[in-house]
């Protein structure tokens, strides 16, 4: 697994959201106030940080005449100390410069812990209910985005409530650009968070499936449950994706989810390097740090959330020293030599730096973005390379076994179609018996080399099988593509089955004439001459089993349906065709229309009874050839009926004149000669 590349590409991905944002250009905010003069909204993102004018204890629509207290955002407004996080007030903010008429778009992140946002006096986005109570407001968190058209000035008035949150206020930045950013800035966001979700979902359900399967690989079972506890803390934060998909979801839960992996990984994290490195991970810190952690999950499940989100701090510290005492392990660990051990310790390097900076971040000490999704990622494919070198290790003489068996069923399948055992029923050719048949209803194709004896006569044996080996070389790929296999190699000819659509097999055939032409041009370049190939196709039912003796038996079809389609290709040499069909064939095709016939009429088949009408295939054949038989099809099939209404004479006279519009055309050729006879008897 190429582990870096990965990594890098994601942590490209995660800094693009913010390069947009952080434009060595972007003016701040002063006294309530910000100049967005000769700024380049249509190519960067900018913030709307800084000097934002607060009034607390006031929910205001516009902007009032009497001046308000400078507060600094993005940040808490009980940071200060100046007001309490429990409470409510109104931000605002005077944005100038902004073109008249120009559409622009705000993104507005999740404001703790619900506001009402208003442009020049007009509500234009909610989240929660914003009230001056605990009883009369309702905490939500969801960034949004607004559009609007500009006007000379516009006047922002954001109020804002929270009464459930241990902080309050505006956390992260306002953007503004032109809308087509705005968009793609936040659809960005929202697809970085949504993959991250999947990819964790997707590596917890394989290694708790590992778990299901082999109850000894207990550090897959706990790896799992970590990815499938970080699903829930990833879909509570950043964008919300659980709001953003579920807008009714409960705040309430939906903030467990947020504050349950702080105690939920730890634990799982602590066991799950026990479970690694049992010599090394001290049995008695292990068991105390879990009276911690069962302490701590009891605190975020069952405590309102406005008591236990004072606990966060707590927890992530607490989270923080299993860590510590994670990477001594892993030094020992590594001094050991154990398997992985390095690995685990860069990971959680990654881990311990980007827990450090989000814990900085929430409380808002240091300005840069949550990191720990992306020291998790690398966390988790960094385990997920070190359990599957665990597993390759377990199954190694396993696969080595497999390979010689794969080797063993390969080398039989050359001599015997892995499909008669599907059509059998048997899963192993160890399970055929003498006698073994299925009826089944297929198509059979029987393909013949034209003229291969006066072929043969001018080779060696040694290049009579270089010859046949290069020509199956060509056709038979081609059957297999077309869904069919080979039954027999009958020296210069072949006989294959087609199980499941008769209309793959006759395009099959066509393909094989196509084969065949592009294998005749090699052998022009080579000074060789062309060889020409004869395709019978019948369909119908046919019984597929074992016969011979105990000690030596093979694989055969035997059916009437056989013996018509080796007629049909012997009829291609008296029709002087490439591919003849039954009429059986051509009734069970599903999709006729996609071919191109000519009815050749009837013919008598020994064995059968009653003649067969056969239908030539003209798909395979050279342009001028092809189009000579269709443009001269209705004539030719006219004359046919005419034959066998035994009207010889006006056949005879209606063929004479096709053979002076197409005089290479055999099948003509072959009634005139009939016509002629019949006429001579007639005499």
């Amino acid at each position: 697994m190429k582990i870096k590349p990965a990594i890098t590409a994601l942590l490209t991905l995660f800094i693009s959201f913010h390069v947009l944002s952080a434009d060595e250009l972007n003016p701040e905010a002063v006294g309530g106030r910000i100049n967005l003069t000769g700024i380049d909204t249509a190519r960067h993102i900018y913030s709307l940080r800084g000097e934002w004018q607060f009034y607390w204890n006031q929910l205001l629509e516009k902007i009032p005449a009497a001046a308000g207290d400078n507060i600094q955002v993005p940040r808490n407004w009980a940071a200060s100390k100046q007001y309490s996080a429990a409470g409510y007030g109104s931000y605002t903010l005077e944005l100038q410069g902004l073109t008249p008429g120009n559409l622009y778009q705000l993104y507005v992140p999740e404001v703790l812990s619900a506001y009402k946002l208003f442009l020049n006096g007009k509500l234009v986005s909610t989240n929660g209910t914003v009230g001056t109570e605990r009883k009369s407001s309702h905490p939500a968190f969801l960034p949004k985005t607004v559009l609007f058209e500009a006007a000379e000035k516009e006047e922002l008035v954001l109020q804002v409530s929270d009464f459930h949150y241990r902080k309050s206020g505006i956390w992260r930045d306002f953007h503004i650009a032109r809308p087509a950013l705005i968009s793609a800035y936040y659809q960005k966001k929202l697809i970085i968070e949504a993959f991250l979700v999947g990819l964790l979902i997707f590596v917890s359900v394989y290694h708790l499936s590992v778990f299901f399967f082999r109850k000894e690989e207990k550090a897959a079972f706990y790896f799992g449950l970590i990815c499938l506890v970080l699903v829930l803390r990833l879909l509570t934060t950043g964008e919300q994706l659980l709001t953003y998909y579920i807008p009714n979801f409960p705040w309430e839960i939906a903030r467990r989810f947020e504050f349950l992996p702080f105690s939920a990984v730890a634990g799982l994290s602590a066991l799950y390097f026990y479970t690694l490195y049992p010599s090394e991970f001290s049995r008695t810190f292990l068991k105390y740090y879990e009276i911690g952690i069962i302490f701590f999950a009891v605190v975020f499940i069952l405590l309102p959330i406005r008591i236990s989100n004072h606990f966060i701090t707590a927890g992530e510290l607490y989270f923080f020293a299993g860590l510590l005492y994670s990477i001594y392990v892993i030094f020992k660990a590594l001094r050991a030599s154990r398997n992985g051990s390095l690995l685990i310790l860069l990971s959680m390097a990654v881990i311990f730096l980007s827990v450090i900076n989000d814990i900085l971040y929430s409380n808002q000490i240091i300005t840069t973005i949550y990191a720990a999704p992306l020291g998790f990622l690398v966390f988790i494919l960094s385990q997920s390379l070190i359990l599957s070198r665990r597993y390759a290790l377990s199954f190694k003489t396993i696969e080595n076994l497999t390979w010689n068996l794969k080797n063993f069923n390969k080398s039989l399948s050359r001599f015997v179609p892995f499909q008669f055992l599907d059509f059998l029923d048997k899963g192993s050719i160890l399970e055929v018996e003498l006698g073994n048949h299925a009826l089944r209803e297929m198509t059979i194709l029987f393909a013949d080399i034209r003229s291969f004896t006066t072929l043969s006569e001018v080779m060696t044996p040694e290049e009579n099988f270089k010859f046949l080996n290069s020509f199956l070389s060509q056709v038979v790929p081609v059957i297999r593509e077309g869904g069919g296999f080979v039954d027999k190699f009958l020296g210069d000819g072949i006989m294959a089955l087609f199980p499941h659509s008769n209309d793959n097999g006759l395009k099959t055939a066509i393909n094989l004439q196509r084969a065949v032409q592009k294998y005749n041009i090699a052998r022009h370049r080579a000074g060789y001459i062309d060889i020409k190939l004869g395709i019978g196709l019948h369909s119908g039912k046919l019984i597929l089993g074992t016969i011979g003796e105990t000690d030596r038996m093979e694989t055969t079809v035997i059916s009437d349906t056989v013996n018509v389609a080796s007629r049909m290709e012997q009829l291609t040499k008296i029709y002087g065709t490439t591919i003849i069909i039954s009429e059986a064939m051509y009734k069970s095709l599903k999709n006729p229309g996609l071919f191109t016939f000519r009815n050749l009429g009837s013919t008598e088949v020994k064995g059968k009874r009653q003649p067969l009408i056969i239908y030539e295939v003209l798909d395979a054949l050279p342009q001028d050839e092809r189009i000579k038989k269709s443009e001269s099809k209705p004539q030719f099939e006219e004359g046919i009926k005419l034959y066998e209404s035994q009207k010889f004479s006006e056949a005879y006279n209606l063929f004479q004149q096709l053979l002076s519009f197409n005089p290479e055309d055999e099948a003509i050729k072959l009634y005139l000669s009939q016509c002629q006879k019949a006429l001579a008897k007639v005499d």
